[in-house]
């Protein structure tokens, strides 16, 4: 491993016990690489399942958004390095055993197949672009050849993303509320949710909106579920992890936690989501405005909280 390498692993891997290292950039990207992973999960499995035909012009807009997204993540994570200058040594070496290494190849392989997928899935405007340009035609040609393959790809690479934002602080040492593996599945399935919001937002369809609510609501269900696994496999163990589990479910971070991530981003849409299902609401499009606040919010708590309780301090 190179020294700078080796230096911001260490340096995500052994928070200082006296203060808090991540600040806002860390849950924006967090955020932002989950909602790509949702994105590229969701655009990869229409794509799979029904073909190019089918899929709507709102998950094109998507998909064309995602790179975007993914990019501004990535610059808020660059202003949290320490050697940025020295960026470019994540990709003189792999480290399977280091997440941000590991993380690192991931984003890297993630450019290349959405923009294999937006040449195979362009909207009407982008579409109208590439046949005016012969080789850029070629290309989509090419990648709508290749669209199965591109999007199985996507699959994986949307998972990975997905599971990494959470397996990044999992591996963290000596922060109790992070030494969960259920964080790689709360991270992905949250990820799914946001992904799925944002094409809700993007949408024009009406059926579209009504397929892309239910599996917003199964997601959700599945997300609380996680989040009480997790904070009861905490709750479990010894007085360090119930003290960092106290964080969120009774201490100063409970009212966010419960009140706007619980309540307010997940219970509220799903049931909001359900009554329009039942044609007895309209469709909303701050529903899904409340599903991408409670994924931006969760991992503000749960970054910050993992950091005021420390098996240093304990």
């Amino acid at each position: 491993m190179t020294p700078h390498l080796e230096i911001e692993t260490t340096r995500s891997a052994v928070l200082s016990a006296a203060e808090q290292v991540w600040g806002w950039e860390i849950p924006v990207y967090l955020f932002l690489g989950g909602v790509v992973a949702g994105l590229m999960l969701s655009v990869s499995a229409a794509a799979l399942l029904s073909g190019s035909s089918r899929v709507t012009a709102g998950m094109r807009r998507g998909l064309m958004l995602a790179p975007a997204l993914l990019g501004i993540g990535m610059g808020a994570l660059f202003l949290d390095l320490s050697y940025k200058l020295h960026v470019f040594r994540f990709y003189t070496t792999l480290q399977p055993s280091a997440p941000m290494s590991l993380g690192s190849w991931v984003l890297l392989l993630v450019f290349p197949v959405q923009l294999g997928l937006i040449f195979a899935l362009p909207d009407a405007l982008l579409l109208r672009w590439l046949e005016r340009v012969p080789i850029l035609s070629r290309l989509h040609a090419f990648a709508l050849k290749n669209l199965r393959r591109l999007a199985l790809a996507g699959l994986v690479l949307g998972a990975a993303l997905g599971v990494y934002t959470g397996v990044l602080l999992s591996a963290t040492v000596a922060r109790p509320l992070w030494s969960s593996g259920a964080l790689g599945l709360l991270f992905l399935v949250s990820g799914a949710s946001t992904g799925v919001a944002v094409l809700m937002l993007l949408e024009r369809e009406r059926r579209v909106q009504s397929a892309l609510a239910r599996a917003d609501i199964l997601l959700i269900g599945l997300e609380l579920l996680v989040i009480v696994l997790w904070l009861v496999g905490l709750s479990t163990q010894g007085p360090i992890y119930r003290e960092a589990a106290a964080l969120v479910l009774v201490g100063p971070y409970a009212p966010v936690m419960v009140g706007v991530v619980m309540f307010g981003g997940l219970l509220l849409p799903a049931i909001l989501e359900g009554l329009s299902l039942r044609g007895l609401a309209l469709h909303s499009r701050w529903v899904p405005a409340l599903v991408l606040i409670g994924g931006l919010v969760i991992r503000f708590v749960i970054v910050y909280a993992g950091q005021d309780v420390s098996f240093m301090k304990g």
